[in-house]
């Protein structure tokens, strides 16, 4: 196994387990949030999520699994830019627009 996939496979790892530890509520209250604000802004990133109001869980990185399933679903697209979040030491955040 390569080191990218081996590493690939510990991020999909995490993401699930964070994902299976997430209140089924809290995601699917999230979803909505997502679909609704989408409608409403030409590009945002996860922080405008929680600038514009979306109440954080008990663990935010449950909201990574979110935007990657509203993706899935076609509620949301990346845009292939990239902002510095405001929040998490200017990590690269990437930037979605409405799908």
């Amino acid at each position: 196994m390569s080191t990218l996939t081996a590493a690939a496979s510990k991020r999909d790892a995490a993401i699930a387990q964070v994902d299976a530890n997430a209140d089924s509520a809290w995601k699917s209250y999230a979803l909505g949030f997502i679909a609704e604000l989408s409608g409403r802004l030409d590009q945002f990133t996860t922080d405008d999520l929680w600038d514009a109001g979306l109440i954080k869980p008990r663990e935010p990185r449950a909201l990574g699994p979110v935007m990657r399933r509203a993706a899935k679903r076609g509620l949301i697209a990346t845009t292939g830019e990239f902002r510095a979040s405001r929040y998490r030491n200017c990590a690269p955040l990437p930037v979605w627009s409405a799908a």
